[in-house]
């Protein structure tokens, strides 16, 4: 027997099916998004304008599906913590985790921001595993989101504490707001209407400078949610939070090891942990690289074939300056690797992939939101075939 959803109105119902419908492919392969209230945060996330909606949710869907992440096991938060925590070796250094759950079931994440250390951070990794990690996390708390709606019959969220202790004026280091912005701005598009509330604890009167620069691109509900809390926060969050949910640290009863619990604190980023070429294999000398100019509002594609299943595909690049779309698709119009907006002034990007499937892959460099300059790519693609047996 179907379960009936709650609050549903018979304007939700029709829009939700229009999505199936145009979306009937990409929901078959990420069937976890085809519930009734994940549609429901798109409608929304976009007031219920269909036609926006479709591609930019075909977008998330074929993100999820490229990064794999639709067959992960999320199903506790003890295994989306350790899931997430194993995508880099720098992760304790990325403030943030997953607390609990509140009294109505929304999942509590936890964000102590002001705990990051952007200089020593942004040159630790590919900017791209920061992405990955991020939306990981993400479709993490929104899988424990979907199994209490699921078993509550109710539409829930996420309930976000930025707790800003510690904080200083370095934290506006223009390079890594860039980078946060930008994170922000992927996540918005990829999980709308996600956000139940936004708690901000420990801010001081300086922080305002930071919410300034933030504002502009927060999406309007979620400017709606954002609350500062006073000295009273402790209190504040108990009458939504049940203490036992709250590791000691936030005013909680939690037992755990430490004040924090499982909640990865941040801090400087030690020297050893930062990229350094003569330690990458994937590292190629000058003469290797294939130099390509792209010009603004253009882009550059490098298609390369691949004649059988198992190769591996390998790429290696740099940007001259600024940032610049990179993504990977397959003749058959798979997505292969999801579309990010990627600099590489801290650290280069590089990866590889097993090809599933023969035939051409084409990477594309896109420099389409450039306005005037050209960017200067050099790169290098590289299709090694299996081993013979």
């Amino acid at each position: 027997m179907t379960q009936k959803t709650a609050g549903l109105t018979e304007t939700d119902k029709q829009a939700i099916e229009e999505l199936r419908r145009r979306l009937s492919n990409e929901l078959k392969e990420v069937p976890s998004h085809s519930d009734d209230y994940s549609l429901l945060r798109w409608l929304i996330g976009w007031d219920y304008k269909i036609d926006l909606i479709v591609p930019k949710l075909k977008h998330t869907l074929t993100t999820l599906a490229a990064l794999k992440l639709h067959q992960a096991d999320f199903s506790s938060i003890e295994k989306v913590t350790e899931y997430v925590n194993a995508t880099c070796t720098a992760m304790s250094y990325y403030p943030g985790g997953i607390m609990g759950y509140d009294k109505e079931g929304n999942v509590v994440a936890m964000q102590p921001m002001a705990k990051t250390d952007p200089k020593s951070l942004l040159p630790t990794g590919r900017l791209s595993d920061m992405l990955i990690n991020r939306i990981a996390e993400s479709e993490g708390i929104m899988s424990l989101v979907r199994a209490n709606e699921k078993r509550l019959n109710r539409k829930l969220g996420a309930i976000l504490i930025c707790d800003m202790e510690g904080f200083n004026l370095d934290l506006l280091w223009m390079p890594g707001m860039k980078a946060y912005m930008g994170l922000l701005q992927v996540l918005q598009e990829l999980f709308p209407d996600a956000v139940r509330k936004v708690y901000v604890i420990r801010a001081p009167a300086a922080i305002q400078i930071g919410y300034n620069m933030i504002y502009p691109i927060l999406a309007k509900q979620t400017r709606e949610k954002v609350e500062f809390l006073g000295s009273d926060w402790k209190e504040k969050l108990h009458e939504v939070i049940s203490p036992e949910q709250l590791f000691e640290h936030w005013g909680g009863t939690r037992s755990a090891p430490t004040p924090f619990g499982h909640i990865r604190m941040g801090g400087k980023v030690p020297k050893e942990l930062r990229y350094n070429p003569d330690n990458n294999p994937e590292e190629p000398m000058p003469k290797q690289l294939t130099t390509v100019s792209v010009s603004a509002r253009n882009f550059q594609k490098v298609v390369v074939k691949v004649d059988r299943a198992g190769s591996c595909l390998k790429w290696f690049f740099r940007v001259s300056s600024g940032d610049v779309i990179f993504s990977i698709d397959h003749s058959s119009g798979k997505v292969i690797r999801p579309v990010f907006r990627l600099s590489t002034e801290f650290v280069p990007e590089w990866g590889e992939m097993s090809c599933e499937l023969p035939g051409e892959y084409t990477l594309t460099f896109d420099n389409s939101h450039g306005k005037l300059w050209s960017k200067e790519i050099k790169y290098r693609v590289q299709v090694i075939a299996p081993n013979k047996d």
